[in-house]
């Protein structure tokens, strides 16, 4: 499954990306809390079109780090749980 993510990300494919995410997914972000599958996609996409490297996962059980360079020299992660197959929680770092 990280995999899949890391591939999605990697080719900025958000319909991929949406088939990975929870319809009930949360993602935490500065700007605030942000619900369900469109909301958590569309804020991995825009992380995702200004990477350009994605590191292996980091992973612990049903969560894992997702981390990523810009072109720019900026990091970050994306940190994901996943259960039954899809994501249901996120946050960006």
């Amino acid at each position: 499954m990280l995999e899949e993510i890391l591939t999605a990300s990697r080719s900025r494919d958000g319909d991929a990306l949406a088939e990975l995410y929870d319809e009930h997914a949360v993602w935490l972000a500065p700007e605030g809390t942000l619900r369900g599958r469109e909301a958590a996609v569309a804020a991995h996409t825009a992380i995702a079109s200004d990477a350009v490297g994605w590191s292996a996962p980091q992973q612990n059980g049903a969560r894992a780090a997702l981390r990523w360079s810009g072109a720019t020299g900026a990091r970050g992660a994306i940190v994901v749980e996943i259960r039954r197959g899809r994501v249901i929680f996120a946050a960006s770092a």
